[in-house]
Order: structure tokens, then C-alpha cells, then sequence
């Protein structure tokens, strides 16, 4: 993932947070499926898959199929398998807690970036639940019921905004992965509006495996953007696919 794809991202949970309204004994709490959508389950060692996007918007669709491999919170891999714009297959994302690598086979330059002291799990965990706790009155919050993704059972959590002031406040992520959006050819304004946000957890895990997000423009369509594991599965990833070196031949420049 290149930083000019990173800079075309938007972040959905930025409006996080939530009223909750009242649901039957039986059903899953919507504020711990909320926290769950930041720190999913302790038993979660590992994840494995495909994952496909798709962003719809002025009438042009963007797909985006991606290989990846996470380890809960600091070590990621991605690898863009199938794209609309045919430049970003074989891009490469890898991620550990001393050093974050971006490779472009088609202009053979490998870009890194160094913290000045490596990235702990810990610190990355209390820092989404913080997020979660501090985002919590801005939106509200429903539950749907269930529904299946990849093969596995999910709870739907519905997420609107409270008002049209939050709705406003989307962000711009850099360096994490959580409900991160490749809207590749879409210029977003500034009166881009979150209107409503669909998350399906893993009834297991509580790992998202999908995201529907409803973006409003005044005079326009809505954009829409839908991201969905295609396979999954929650095993243990070795400590070498969160590692990388640059082919030979490669360009290698340090991000400062």
C-alpha cells in the first residue's frame, strides 16, 4: 500500500462511538459488539485471508481484492492480488513494530518508515479502546441480528451518525488498518457525509469481517463501499510474513 493510496483513505469509525438503544435479553450487547469492532476477541492470535472492496461513486465502480495476514495489534501484510487499476497488483504492505515497508513492483521503489522506539501491542490495544470510549456519545447504535460472511456467522451492528456535525467529522487514517477505505478514483469534498455504517463481527471472534458504508453528497447519488472477506480463518502467522526485503534491484528510500 503506497502512501498516495494511503492518502486516499478514509476512515468510517472516526465517528466512533454510541447511544445504545434498547435490545431484547438474548441479543448481544451493541456497545461491547462497538468495542469489540476496536479490540476483538483475546483469543485471536491470528488472521488469514481474502479480502475484496468495492467503491461505488459518480457511476464507476473500484475494486480491490488483497492477500493478507495480521497479528494482533502492531504486525500486517497485504498484498494487492486483483485491482481496477491494473498499476496496483503484486503492491505490498508489511507492517511490524520497528519498521513499516511499501513496495510498488511497478516503479521498483521500496519505501520504509522507522518509529524512533518500536510499536508495542499493548500500546496499540489501550489506544483503540481509548478511541472507542472517547467517540462513544457520537454515534448511535442497533443491532440486527445475524448474518454469514466467508462461512461464518456474524452479528450486524448498524452505525448512523447522531447528527449531521458528526456525520462531518470523517478523518484521515495513516499507519493502521482498522475500517481503512481504498477509494482509489474518488476526490472526496468536503461535504462528503457519513450516513450510515454496517459492521458484521465474527460471532466468534468478534473480528470484523465486513464493512457497508453509505457516504451522502448533496445533489448526487450516494457513494457506497462495501468491504468483505472473501476467506478467512484465525490461526497463528509466522514472525517471517511480517518481515520484507527489498529486491535487489529495487530503490530503497526512508520515509522521515
Amino acid at each position: 500500500m503506497s502512501p498516495r493510496h494511503l492518502a486516499l483513505c478514509l476512515l468510517v469509525v472516526a465517528l466512533a462511538g454510541c447511544t445504545i438503544a434498547g435490545t431484547p435479553a438474548d441479543d448481544p450487547d451493541p456497545a461491547e459488539l462497538w468495542e469489540q469492532a476496536f479490540v476483538y476477541g483475546e483469543d485471536v492470535e491470528g488472521v488469514q485471508g481474502e479480502r475484496t472492496s468495492e467503491a461505488v461513486a459518480d457511476g464507476e465502480t473500484v475494486t480491490e481484492t488483497v492477500r493478507l495476514h495480521e497479528r494482533p495489534f502492531v504486525d500486517y501484510r497485504e498484498e494487492v492480488l486483483a485491482a481496477s487499476d491494473p498499476d496496483r497488483e503484486g503492491e505490498l504492505f508489511v507492517s511490524n513494530a520497528s519498521r513499516t515497508w511499501w513496495y510498488d513492483p511497478a516503479t521498483g521503489v521500496a519505501s520504509y518508515y522507522e518509529p524512533e522506539e518500536p510499536f508495542s501491542s499493548a500500546e496499540v490495544e489501550d489506544a483503540r479502546l481509548e478511541q472507542a470510549e472517547d467517540q462513544r456519545e457520537l454515534v448511535e447504535l442497533e443491532y440486527e441480528g445475524t448474518d454469514v460472511v466467508a462461512d461464518r456467522e456474524v452479528h450486524v451492528l448498524l452505525v448512523e451518525a447522531r447528527n449531521e456535525s458528526v456525520a462531518e467529522g470523517v478523518g484521515v487514517l495513516v499507519g493502521d488498518t482498522q475500517f481503512v477505505y481504498a477509494l482509489e478514483t474518488v476526490d472526496p469534498s468536503e461535504e462528503l457525509l457519513v450516513a450510515e455504517t454496517r459492521l458484521y463481527l465474527d460471532a466468534e471472534y468478534g473480528f470484523p469481517l465486513k464493512e457497508e458504508v453509505v457516504f451522502d453528497v448533496p445533489g448526487e447519488e450516494p457513494y457506497r463501499y462495501t468491504e468483505r472477506f472473501e476467506t478467512v480463518s484465525f490461526e497463528a502467522v509466522d514472525d517471517e510474513r511480517f518481515a520484507f526485503e527489498p529486491p535487489a534491484n529495487a530503490t530503497v528510500e526512508e520515509i522521515e
